[in-house]
């Protein structure tokens, strides 16, 4: 299973006082079946942050995370139907479109928009980490992240 954190919630995840749905997320980043997709102007985002960096060394080591090289971010960014883009973040749906992760932890409204958009990101559909704090939050949460057909481990 492949996901994308967007860096506007990099503390939530990897942070000292981290949110319950970041503790879940990394919870999840933990499992060897866990794949968390980086590359091009997102991992530039994320590398501002130490706390990220430091969770970033014993995950690459581990395979827990796919790099995605910045040229070919780049190309495929160039390549997205601009007008359907509602989100200053197209790094992040090329970024999808390339590494095949379907799940997207971001608080960014019009990224969320974009990412669910089939236009953008093509099947299976783009889904979003629920954020809520409540039991069926969590429960939704834990049954998105342990599907195995939004994105498999290459």
């Amino acid at each position: 299973m492949c996901a994308i954190v967007d860096a506007n919630v990099v503390g939530d995840v990897f942070g000292v006082n981290r949110t319950p749905v970041g503790a879940d997320f990394l919870d999840w980043l933990e499992t060897p079946r866990a794949r968390l997709a980086v590359g091009g102007k997102l991992l530039d985002e994320l590398a501002k942050h130490a706390s990220f960096v430091k969770w970033a060394e014993t995950a690459i080591a581990d395979g827990r995370v796919r790099r995605v090289h910045r040229k070919e971010v780049e190309t495929a960014e160039a390549r997205l139907p601009k007008a359907q883009i509602r989100s200053d973040d197209p790094h992040v749906i090329a970024l999808a479109r390339i590494s095949g992760a379907r799940i997207l932890y971001s608080k960014d409204g019009d990224l969320c928009d974009d990412f669910r958009n089939s236009g953008l990101v093509p099947r299976p559909q783009g889904r979003i980490l629920p954020r809520g704090e409540s039991a069926n939050a969590r429960r939704h949460r834990r049954a998105l992240l342990n599907r195995t057909d939004l994105c498999p481990n290459r």
